[in-house]
């Protein structure tokens, strides 16, 4: 039985964004250069949006099914459990993944230095110029330091070095690590988009597990849908010291990279079928009221369950 919309908190979603009637099937829309991310010494980056529940009980289970167009690198969506303060919304400026790699440095060629007189005779003069123009580069933008102990676990499906993976981000207050398990070749044509998540308690410990469910589909026992479930990693002592009303478990849709689809070998590859996805993009992101557009990325959530 899927949990009740009323004890659900958005984050990071527009005000226009409603709740689902039922927590059985709902979408989330994520923008470009949104991300929950943590990077040492325990700086935040909380931009994706979220939808999460203050559990009143001690956490046993929760799982659910992620579906969506993966095409960008780190596109993403899936499980998120917070043990101590509930989330925040993170900062406004751009603190992404993808903006810890400093970009190259771009060169502009002025055609007006050519009409000068002064640049055309004495090529000491230009390059003086050329000297003061040049800037150097600049450090990437800083990260909020967070002020609260809280750690994370997220869990999911996500789209990196070419194929589709399961995979797991763990954040303490040492940083955070990344853990993937490819389920395709890279580079080569899939039909997985969907995953199951699950994440259970047990112990101290936290187990997060996935499930493919073109396979699950075909097991008619408990024993064989049981051995479809794979183990992705263990969280130890993720619960340890931490109160039952201390933790908060949801979903979350995210897209780091801030790239342009027509800048892509996908776009290129795939123009008309771009097009279209855009626009059935657009049109489930209408309906959840998440406000993406064109560049977005669109998760689709089914059976959740929480207990």
């Amino acid at each position: 039985m899927p949990p009740d919309r009323s004890c659900f908190t958005p984050l990071n979603l527009p005000p226009t964004f409603s709740l689902p009637q039922c927590m059985d099937y709902f979408t989330l829309g994520a923008a470009p250069n949104t991300d929950l991310w943590r990077k040492p010494p325990d700086r935040d980056t909380s931009t994706a949006p979220i939808l999460f529940t203050s559990l009143r009980h001690p956490f046993v289970i929760a799982e659910v099914t992620v579906t969506a167009d993966w095409e960008m690198e780190w596109d993403q969506g899936g499980l998120v459990i917070f043990a101590g303060s509930a989330p925040t919304p993170g900062p406004a400026s751009n603190t992404g993944r993808n903006n810890s790699r400093r970009a190259p440095t771009q060169q502009s060629n002025n055609s007006n230095d050519n009409d000068n007189p002064t640049n055309r005779d004495s090529g000491t003069s230009s390059n003086s110029q050329q000297q003061q123009q040049q800037q150097p580069d600049e450090p990437a933008p800083p990260y909020s330091r967070s002020t609260s102990s809280c750690k994370w676990v997220k869990a999911g499906l996500e789209f990196s070095s070419g194929t589709v993976n399961a995979s797991s981000v763990s954040a303490t207050d040492d940083g955070a690590d990344w853990c993937l398990a490819p389920l395709a070749l890279p580079n080569q044509p899939t039909n997985i988009t969907s995953l199951r998540i699950k994440l259970e308690r047990i112990g101290h410990s936290l187990w997060v597990w996935y499930q493919l469910p073109t396979l699950s589909s075909h097991a008619r026992t408990p024993g064989a849908i049981g051995s479809t479930w794979r183990k992705l990693r263990e969280v130890t002592w993720f619960f340890w010291a931490v109160e039952d009303k201390s933790v908060h478990v949801g979903v979350y849709a995210s897209r780091p990279s801030n790239l342009s689809m027509s800048s892509t070998v996908f776009a290129m590859r795939n123009g008309s079928r771009l097009n279209s996805a855009t626009g059935s993009r657009a049109a489930a992101a209408d309906d959840s009221g998440s406000q993406v557009h064109g560049e977005g990325l669109v998760v689709e959530f089914e059976d959740l369950e929480i207990y």
